[in-house]
């Protein structure tokens, strides 16, 4: 037979219960609890070593197979488990069950949570004001369903997509850590394999999907209703994405219940549409460069309170209104707060204290609460009657019957809040005023709300007390004034007694252990004393955890009613919020209808007028209607403006369909169904895309999806290509605007030529950014003006950002030749010192005569712009010999 030493790893007790543990859970790293340290092993081992460069060791290396080991600290593993599932990597941990000092041999282990990419409950990693959702994708044919699910808060939603464009910019506004979907629709052939080229910020994790049968009989049982009423016969692949994701949520919280209890079915259109695209270009969570939030329009109107608050803003921003009703509804209580500066301080200053209610009653359910959540959950609710005192409409020292009518949306349920007033006293009583962040570290009981607790208390202080007078007894007996009592988890309570003393020990001490400095002994009073206080602590800890669930079994009664309040303060914080910026900066109410006008009066950028100095920013006028101005033209100079004055428009749309005051004089929108843009050069290589590629494949985009009300933003179409490729596409994408479509159109370009569209297109008008030309200097004046621009003003702007001297006087020389007619690849050529002198003017034969006899054979009303063009191009070269 073996020997111990030589025994296979596998054998052992502890290594079979890893491996019976782990083969439950292969497709996770298993964090296996060893007393202060969570160990990996195998290939966990080696995979954690290199993903958070930990070092690897092994266990049992006097075997023939020794076991690859790595660990980290159990206080620090929030870190660690951080660190991996923003690579992508799923975590269980596994918890001891049992206290080892009371088990012989083998303590119990079981997982107690899956932490994934999409399912994370850690305040320390969760963004307060942005939600974590775990997605996932369910398809038949050309249809697509989309479901996706907050964990830490609830929030369900689920939708229906004609297509993997649609999912793709779905997705985009979603921003799922990880999305779910078939084996078979993850292939390489599959048909999420083009949404996985289009977004690219989710991890994609393989599952095997729900049936509609299976689907319906989950989402019936878990939201308590008719498969009808719920609305899933209806979208019946939504419906399955939304069995699929909470089945997987499900899987990873195995003490805890899901804190579901509605599933959000929703259709695109009932919210303005914003692409991937859109959302990149204009800026709105992120900015481009860098991928900061600060510089972003949310950054500029977010100024909640809470984390709630500003999550549901985000939300607001992100999905834009289209119906007016609703839209006015937001306005109205906007309004209502702007003129009322006392009652708005008052109201934010009270929503400061408030934590995050969603977040706290989720991890209740979810069986991860602690004390301190508690604690926070109760000195919130002790808020709720001041903020609906507040918002009630009566002012404070008024009569009752001197009410001001409060829009719906500022509004608390007076039954919802008496019996979350019954919750808030409950815990008021039991719990201390600071609960500390560990449930086994006991303590958040307040005195006088438990009688065990108290007793135990009790026994266990006056044990500590009486240890203390042994301390002093035994000293004054032994005439050992550095006696110590002492206790350590392995011996209990002892009496330590350093070398030189110990012929002063009496007979009565019974030595328990030798050490470095002296011996340690018990004695039989000493050790009646401690199973006393041992045990005191011990049921004290007890019935303070049974008490902790208790309290947590309270909080889950009044679940719905918690949900239902979180929500509401974050609709009247994000309001409030509104109001704070609209009041700040001085913006107004715009009139939203369902007409086809855009008309902005004074319109400022939201983002730019914050970064420049007070009072500098030029405001512009910008109206565009189907019916009369229905394209605009923008031209002028590289760095006049043009792109912030497209983009203000865009972002004052946004903010008046959300429901915001937006930063202008005066503004009426006709409400729009989606904004397009497309603006500058970047390419892709991630997906084998050239830069004009993407240009391409964004104005495609446009054209084949833009409706007459839409609003749509091309800054530059056509400048990734020749000049005559580039001013061709131009002309024909803004005709098919024009014609086909009809959209409202802001359209930036230094195609000069493409004026031109004025004089044969009724709806298209011309304006530019105006710019003065002083003592040979270029002054921006950022004033849009009617007309077009004469010139681009390109080499002042090249001057201005520093290119040497030389080149910039080479540069005018050419364009001099160019505008001149003169054949410019003839000339010198710059030196390597300086610019050489131009080549004599070329003798060019005369034309004259084939270029005239060819114009009389044109008919003008037959030819096309496109063919126009062309004939224009021949001519030219045709003149110049």
């Amino acid at each position: 037979m073996a020997s111990a030493s030589s025994k296979s790893p596998r054998e052992t007790p502890l290594m079979r219960q890893y491996l019976g543990i782990k083969a439950q859970h292969p497709d996770a790293i298993l964090f296996f609890r060893l007393g202060d340290f969570y160990e990996m092993f195998y290939e966990d081992a080696e995979l954690v070593s290199k993903a958070l460069d930990l070092t690897l060791t092994s266990r049992h290396k006097n075997t023939e197979e020794p076991v690859p080991m790595a660990g980290v600290p159990h206080h620090s593993a929030r870190g660690y488990i951080a660190r991996l599932t923003e690579q992508g990597y799923k975590v269980a941990v596994c918890e001891q069950v049992e206290d080892p000092k009371l088990v012989k041999g083998i303590v119990k282990r079981e997982v107690a949570q899956i932490i994934t990419p999409g399912v994370v409950l850690d305040d320390e990693v969760l963004d307060p004001k942005a939600a974590r959702y775990l997605a996932a994708v369910a398809y038949e044919g050309s249809g697509l369903g989309l479901a996706y699910l907050d964990v830490s808060t609830g929030e369900f939603r689920a939708t229906e997509l004609p297509s993997g464009e649609a999912l793709a910019g779905e997705l985009a506004r979603v921003r799922p850590a990880e999305i779910l979907a078939g084996a078979d629709a993850l292939g390489d052939d599959g048909v999420m394999a083009p949404v996985c080229r289009l977004y690219r910020d989710g991890v994609y994790t393989s599952i095997k999907p729900h049936t509609w049968k299976q689907a319906e009989t989950l989402l019936t049982s878990m939201l308590a209703g008719d498969s009808r009423a719920l609305g899933l016969v209806d979208a019946p692949l939504a419906a399955r994405a939304a069995a699929d994701v909470v089945s997987y949520a499900r899987a990873t919280q195995p003490n805890g219940v899901l804190p579901v209890s509605r599933l959000q079915l929703y259709a695109p259109g009932q919210a303005m549409v914003l692409d991937e695209v859109a959302i990149a270009n204009l800026e709105l969570t992120e900015t481009l460069i860098g991928a900061k939030r600060a510089g972003s329009l949310l950054s500029v109107i977010d100024a909640t309170s809470t984390a709630p608050g500003g999550r549901l803003l985000r939300r607001w921003l992100l999905y834009p209104l289209t119906e007016v009703a609703p839209i006015r509804r937001r306005q109205d209580a906007v309004g209502y707060l702007v003129e009322r500066a006392s009652l708005r301080s008052s109201v934010r200053h009270a929503l400061d204290g408030v934590h995050d209610l969603e977040r706290l009653s989720a991890r209740v359910l979810l069986g991860v609460a602690t004390p301190r959540d508690l604690g926070r959950l109760r000195d919130s609710l002790a808020l709720l009657p001041e903020l609906a005192r507040l918002l009630s409409g009566q002012a404070e020292g008024e009569p009752a019957s001197d009410l001001v009518e409060v829009p719906e949306l500022l509004g608390f349920d007076g039954q919802v809040l008496e019996i979350l007033s019954v919750l808030q006293a409950v815990l008021a009583r039991a719990l201390v005023d600071e609960p500390g962040p560990l449930a086994r570290e006991g303590g958040f009981v307040r005195d006088g709300y438990c009688a065990d607790v108290d007793e135990s208390r009790r026994l266990a202080t006056g044990g500590k007390d009486a240890i203390l007078e042994i301390e002093q007894r035994e000293r004054e007996r032994t005439g050992i004034s550095s006696l110590k009592v002492k206790y350590n988890r392995v011996f209990g309570y002892y009496i330590a007694v350093t070398k030189p003393n110990l012929d002063k020990v009496p007979a009565d001490y019974v030595r328990r252990q030798t050490t470095a400095n002296g011996e340690r002994f018990i004695t039989p009073e000493l050790s009646e004393l401690e199973a006393k206080v041992l045990g005191a602590e011990v049921r004290v800890l007890e019935r303070e955890q049974e008490i902790l669930g208790e309290l947590c079994d309270e909080v889950t009664q009044r679940a719905a009613c918690l949900r239902e309040v979180a929500q509401r303060i974050a609709t009247v914080d994000s309001l409030a919020g509104l109001a704070e910026v609209a009041h700040v900066n001085g913006y107004v109410c715009p009139t939203v209808d369902e007409g086809e006008v855009i008309d902005i009066v004074e319109g400022r950028h939201p983002v730019v007028e914050r970064v420049v100095p007070p009072g500098s920013y030029v405001p512009n006028d910008c109206r565009l209607d189907s019916a009369g101005a229905q394209f605009l033209l923008v031209t002028g100079p590289n760095m006049a403006g043009k792109s912030t004055y497209m983009r203000q428009v865009a972002h004052i749309v946004l903010l008046a369909q959300m429901g915001s005051f937006v930063p202008a004089r005066r503004a009426t929108i006709g409400a729009v169904d989606r904004i397009f843009t497309r603006v500058g050069a970047a390419d892709d290589l991630a997906r084998g895309e050239s830069t004009f590629m993407v240009e391409m494949r964004e104005t495609a985009a446009i054209v084949r999806e833009a409706t007459r009300r839409s609003l749509v933003v091309l800054d530059e179409v056509g400048r990734g290509t020749s000049t005559f490729d580039g001013l061709s596409i131009a002309w024909a994408v803004s005709e098919y605007l024009h014609d086909a479509i009809g959209c409202r159109t802001l359209f930036a370009t230094h195609y000069h030529e493409l004026t031109a569209l004025a004089d044969s297109r009724p709806k298209v008008r011309n304006v530019s950014v105006a710019v003065r030309e002083h003592e040979g200097e270029i002054v921006f004046l950022r004033q849009v003006v009617e007309g077009g621009a004469s010139k681009s003003y390109g080499i002042d702007v090249a001057r201005l950002a520093g290119l040497p001297r030389s080149v910039i006087a080479r540069a005018r020389q050419i364009l001099g030749q160019l505008e001149d007619g003169t054949s410019w690849h003839k000339t010198a050529q710059l030196s390597l010192f300086g610019i050489a002198q131009a080549a004599p003017p070329e003798v060019v034969e005369d034309t004259a005569g084939p270029v005239m006899e060819r114009l009389r054979g044109l008919d003008p009303h037959r030819t096309t712009p496109i063919e126009a063009l062309q004939i224009l191009v021949e001519l030219c070269e045709q003149a110049r010999g």
